[in-house]
């Protein structure tokens, strides 16, 4: 047997200059899939340096290194990993392999049929009375068809005459997405900065912001006068920009890297947020989101997010049961 010093020149991994990390979920991971996965990265001359499983009970997570001497985007991989990913429904992540995937700070999610499962401007607009007109616009809107301070403000304009009372029975209905309050309390005990980033209203984000303790909650602000909407929004209006650039503020006030920072969303106004962060998250989204982040996942849970992170299936219940028992664990 020969011995040799472990320099980094001497590794394996040495000639690959270029490496990425690609987290699988599926419901089964099977051998299939495995040889599918290699031919997919031996068809662009990329290797497999490690493979870890993360979880194997009600959902099966492995985490592939790959390794290349020619440089491939999270981009490149994504697009070559397309058709895999449609034959065999798996949720993918692509980062790039440095420190700073393991070592996220910020999450930011996007509030509508993410953080919550409904749209918000939906429900106000079956109060009114004009809930079809206001889900076509919606629609339109959230696929990118139409410009989103347009149609927010044709909608908004439909709620005039809404009462606070209503809004606070509303609130009390949202349903939560599944997997939220686990994620926020593991996160919020892991130190994580965790906001809420939404084109909706701040009347809404205000209490979910208070409910769970959340650092931030930046949203559209609806005009009220003599308790009851008014139909105008008041201030600037929080589009796709402005959530980039509520994203970017955060990260700079907290001191972090824009490489530390999560984005989840689901509509067209969430891609600009979900591009400049470090793992920007498609959580059921349309295909048009999908195509500008790194990772999507198309179950409604947001607790499985922490497989993204890194997080096995073993210390995720280390995380859940510790989490419980912590003194800001209230609510």
């Amino acid at each position: 047997m020969q011995v040799l010093p472990w320099e980094k020149r001497l590794r394996p991994e040495a000639p690959y200059k270029h490496r990425s990390v690609v987290t699988l979920l599926g419901s089964n991971l099977s051998s299939e899939v495995f040889l599918h996965l290699t031919k997919t990265f031996s068809s662009r001359d990329i290797n497999i340096l490690r493979i870890e499983q993360l979880d194997y009970s009600d959902h099966h997570v492995i985490e592939v290194v790959i390794g290349s001497k020619e440089d491939h985007s999270t981009v490149d991989i994504l697009n070559a990993l397309v058709k895999f990913k449609e034959k065999f429904s798996v949720d993918i992540a692509v980062q790039e392999d440095t420190m700073f995937r393991r070592n996220k700070r910020l999450i930011v999610f996007d509030a509508d049929m993410t953080f919550l499962q409904c749209e918000i401007i939906d429900e106000l607009g079956k109060i009114a009375g004009a809930g079809n007109r206001m889900k076509e616009i919606t629609q339109r809107a959230m696929n990118g068809d139409l410009d989103f301070k347009i149609a927010l403000c044709e909608r908004v304009k439909l709620l005039a005459g809404i009462s606070v009372l209503k809004l606070e029975e509303l609130y009390e209905r949202i349903p939560i997405t599944p997997g939220a309050e686990d994620i926020v309390r593991i996160l919020q005990h892991l130190g994580y900065r965790i906001g809420i980033v939404s084109g909706r209203f701040q009347f809404f984000i205000d209490r979910i912001k208070s409910n769970y303790k959340l650092d931030y909650g930046i949203s559209n602000q609806l005009e009220i006068i003599d308790g009851k909407l008014t139909g105008r929004v008041v201030g600037d209006i929080i589009d796709a920009r402005a959530k980039e650039r509520a994203l970017t503020s955060i990260a700079k006030k907290e001191g972090f890297s824009l490489k530390q920072v999560v984005a989840v969303g689901d509509g067209a106004n969430d891609i600009h947020m979900l591009a400049r962060a470090g793992l920007g998250i498609a959580f059921n989204a349309k295909s048009i989101v999908q195509k500008h982040a790194n990772a999507g996942i198309n179950q409604s849970n947001l607790e499985l997010i922490l497989y993204f992170l890194g997080i096995s299936g073993k210390e995720l219940q280390e995380l859940r049961d510790v989490s419980k028992l912590s003194p800001n664990s209230t609510w």
